[in-house]
């Protein structure tokens, strides 16, 4: 009954309604302005991963940035692992599907990248809200003392971060579930979704001329699938963000200052390690890192990535890391004075 009032709480407060609602029209309006042109490729199909060296893009970003040293090394070791994934790419053929032809780049884009870092920062935001505002709720409305006093006391916390988890993960597959549907209504997908996304009409993202190798061979389907199970992954790491904070500051406006604090310090701190250190690669695996580079979920990524499937670790460190903060300020709490 508890868990019920307080995912009722959550879930009907009108700046919930409202945000998920704006999110739902601005990512329509992202579908309908965009342009639906047709490029048609009447071309012979090849396979471009038959004789494909990948020492060859490693040695193009180390000469671009001027990397030396174990920077240069760490970028060599990634491409040397990534050389038999594109091998077994070339025997599978899966350069030879044709996609969207022309239009691949564009449409693929247009779906993994421009929508999902709206759906995605859209999705983290409200877990941040559903966190912070479950959390602080009674202090904000002078409740608190009453609350600590009955016998469930300071425990209700778990069952608030049940609850905001809850809020969230489902607000988030609204505004996913409604977004996508609106795209695929402009956008036809339906003769794509076997499709590989390694197609040879398709590149990386802000790098027109580099394959799109992904570690694992996907389809277009599985592919939407695999970001939409990272995606929903970053929600729960904001959810729980905006959780710890509420409980360490007690405040819904602090709590979101001392939230939006770490996630802009990791986001600042990156340019200030060289481009292939290991330093700079554990940054780009933050929460907001992973959310600024999720049109390069499961590839290869940019020269900042030097490991393989970093969305994928990203997530699963962050979710420990935070996890093991919210644990902490959690015990904390229940021993401190409520002033």
């Amino acid at each position: 009954m508890l868990f019920k009032l307080e995912l009722k709480k959550i879930m009907l407060l009108p700046v919930i309604i409202v945000f998920a609602a704006l999110s739902i029209v601005l990512n329509a309006v992202i579908v309908v302005t965009s342009n639906d042109y047709t490029l048609k490729y009447e071309g012979e199909i090849i396979n471009i991963f038959e004789g494909f060296n990948t020492s060859q893009i490693a040695e193009t970003y180390i000469m671009k940035y001027g990397i030396t040293g174990k920077n240069a090394d760490n970028i060599r070791n990634k491409y040397e692992k990534l050389q038999p994934v594109i091998d077994k790419k070339a025997v599978n053929g899966d350069a030879l599907s044709n996609y969207f032809g022309g239009r691949t780049y564009y449409l693929h884009g247009m779906l993994f990248n421009i929508m999902f870092i709206a759906i995605i920062g859209e999705g983290c935001l409200l877990a941040l809200f559903a966190g912070l505002i479950s959390v602080t709720y009674e202090k904000l409305r002078g409740t608190e003392h009453i609350i600590s006093a009955t016998k469930v006391g300071r425990r209700v916390l778990r069952t608030k971060l049940c609850a905001a988890l809850t809020a969230a993960i489902a607000m988030t597959a609204i505004i996913l579930g409604v977004s996508l549907w609106i795209f695929f209504l402009k956008f036809n997908f339906s003769d794509v979704w076997n499709d590989n996304v390694s197609s040879m009409f398709n590149y990386a993202v802000n790098e027109f001329g580099k394959p799109f190798m992904t570690w694992q061979s996907f389809t277009v389907k599985e592919y939407l699938w695999a970001v939409v199970a990272v995606s929903f992954g970053m929600v729960v790491c904001f959810c729980l963000l905006g959780c710890a904070a509420g409980v360490f500051v007690r405040s819904g406006y602090r709590g979101f200052l001392a939230a939006v604090l770490p996630v802009g310090i990791t986001f600042i701190a990156k340019f200030l390690f060289p481009i292939g250190s290991v330093s700079r690669a554990i940054l780009g695996l933050t929460p907001v890192w992973l959310l600024k580079n999720s049109g390069e979920w499961f590839t290869d990524g940019g020269v900042d990535i030097i490991w393989a499937n970093f969305e994928s670790v990203g997530i699963f460190l962050s979710l420990i890391v935070l996890s093991i903060i919210l644990l902490i300020v959690t015990k904390v709490y229940k021993r401190r004075d409520l002033l």
